[in-house]
Formats: structure tokens, sequence, C-alpha cells
């Protein structure tokens, strides 16, 4: 008897999900594909939002990729003339958490043009936000600066400072517990970049960081993982065979960095953001979410 109310249950929340009209948001396409709506005709375009009853009419030799009520992607690449209300079952979210969490984050930022900065909610989106900072003397280190996955490139170990004091001292551990720094240093400018720490590390091992006032103490350590080439390649093929069936250059390149970014590896979502910024200049999302990355983590 429990079994069969389970399964009356499952039919119940199904006719429910299948009764209720989807939206769709254009993510990317290539080629002639246009949009009919009211019996009028026009080019798609990127960011547009559109209801089940809508047409979408795809030429020989394009492709369209669509995200469907925020959580689920799909592509159409065969030529005709489609109403989006064919592609329900499409809508049923088959990703992973990761995966939806970016297309909640597409469908926000290019749904929402006016509301706040641009690209400066990521975290909202993100699995991984960074711990409550339990500092209590005169530095802040921004919690998303937890833990750093690092390969290569250019980044800055960075924090703030609640004081007006002139100079910094900047400390690097090979262990959580270590009293003695492998290396440390005394600064005026509030940061680091990695690479001046690189002849310290080595590859595949860990390291923890942390700064203070000097002449003062912070036992706060921070965690900075030296990741080698390999494991991130690893980390990066799988980003990449995750994507949609479709998915321009510059749209991979933007969801890569997301990703990246949600998976600690600072530096390289940087290159990713970048990227996606120079191939679609013309996309306000992915440039001005460059810019807030660059502001979040004080790259200069």
């Amino acid at each position: 008897m429990k079994k069969f109310k389970v399964l009356i249950l499952m039919i119940f929340l199904s006719v429910i999900a299948f009764s209720q009209d989807n939206s769709f948001l254009i993510y990317n396409f290539k080629g002639n594909v246009s949009v009919i709506e009211n019996n009028a005709e026009t080019k798609a375009k990127i960011g547009k939002i559109l209801n089940s009853n809508t047409k979408i009419k795809v030429s020989a030799g394009s492709i369209i990729t669509m995200v469907c009520d925020q959580a689920a992607m799909f592509t159409i690449n065969k030529a005709g003339s489609y109403t989006l209300s064919q592609f329900k079952d499409s809508c049923v979210t088959h990703s992973s958490s990761m995966s939806a969490n970016y297309f909640r984050y597409v469908w926000n930022q290019m749904t929402s043009h006016g509301e706040g900065s641009p690209g400066s909610n990521r975290k909202m989106y993100m699995s991984t936000v960074g711990a409550v900072s339990r500092s209590v003397n005169n530095i802040w280190i921004d919690p998303r600066l937890d833990t750093i996955n690092y390969s290569s490139g250019s980044f800055p170990l960075a924090w703030k400072s609640y004081s007006d004091a002139k100079e910094f001292q900047f400390y690097l551990y090979d262990k959580p517990d270590a009293t003695n720094p492998i290396y440390k240093t005394t600064t005026k400018v509030m940061q680091v970049p990695i690479t001046s720490i690189l002849k310290y590390m080595k590859p595949g091992n860990t390291y923890y960081w942390t700064t203070a006032v000097k002449g003062e103490t912070n036992d706060e350590t921070k965690v900075l993982s030296y990741t080698t080439k390999e494991a991130y390649e690893t980390v990066l093929n799988k980003l990449k065979a995750n994507g949609p069936a479709y998915e321009g250059e510059a749209e991979q390149a933007f969801r890569i960095a997301f990703s990246l970014e949600d998976a600690r590896y600072l530096s390289e979502a940087y290159q990713y953001y970048l990227k996606a910024a120079k191939l679609k200049s013309d996309i306000w999302l992915y440039r001005s979410t460059m810019m807030s990355f660059k502001k979040d983590y004080d790259i200069k």
C-alpha cells in the first residue's frame, strides 16, 4: 500500500511538472536562426526570454542552444520550425548541481539588467563561497581566499586592513601548524603575487599563508594548494566535456571560468573570464563579470 501511494505521488508530481508553462532563454546560436512570436518573425538574440508558444526557425547548417527554466540546457541542430512546447521533456534537470548553478547564474544575469552590479553576485550561485572570517586583528582576508587551487598564471594574495598601518608582514608555511615560515617578507602594498613565491613551493604540495600588520600577529592561515599541471588538466578537460552539444568558444570560456572560480582555481578562472570578454566584447555579461572578478580579488 505504501509503495502504491508513493507511485501515485510520483505520477501526480509528474503531471504538475508537465502542465506548467516553461520559459526558455537563448544561450547561444550559430547561423540563421529566427524567433516567431505573435506571427512576427525576428532574428534570434542571445539573452532573449521565450515562452512555450514561441516558434524557433532553424535554417540548414544552423544551430541553437537554449536554457530552460534556469536549470537545464538543450541544443537544436536540425533545420526546421519548432514550437518550444515540444521541448518540455528537455527542461527536466539531469545536470550536476554545478551545471544547474551556472545555468541559474546566466539566466539571472541576462534577465536582470540594471539590478545591482552585473557579475557581482556570482558567489550566490557557487557551492564554495568560503567560511566566515574569524580574524580579530587588524587584517581582513576575503573568505573566498580561504582555499586557493593554483596551477599557473599571475594572481594576487590580497587583504584589507582596518588600521592605518603602512607596512605588513606576509608569511608562507609548509605545514598548517608550523611556527617557522619557509618565506616571509615585509610589504607596503596589501597583496603578494603568487608568482613571487613560486620558488619556495613545489607542485603537488599544499601551503599555508597569512599576513599581519607589521609588529602584530595573525594566527588565521589560508590554504594554497599548488596543484600539478596534470591535476589541473584533468579538471579542465572534465569541464570542457560537460558542456552542451553546441557551445561557442566565448560561451565555453565563460562557463569554464565560472566553474574554475567555484573550484577555487582563481588564477586560471581569470584567464578564461578575460578570454570570454575578448572573444565577445559585445556581450555585456562577459565583460562586466570579468571586471567584477578583478575588483573582488584586487587584480590591478
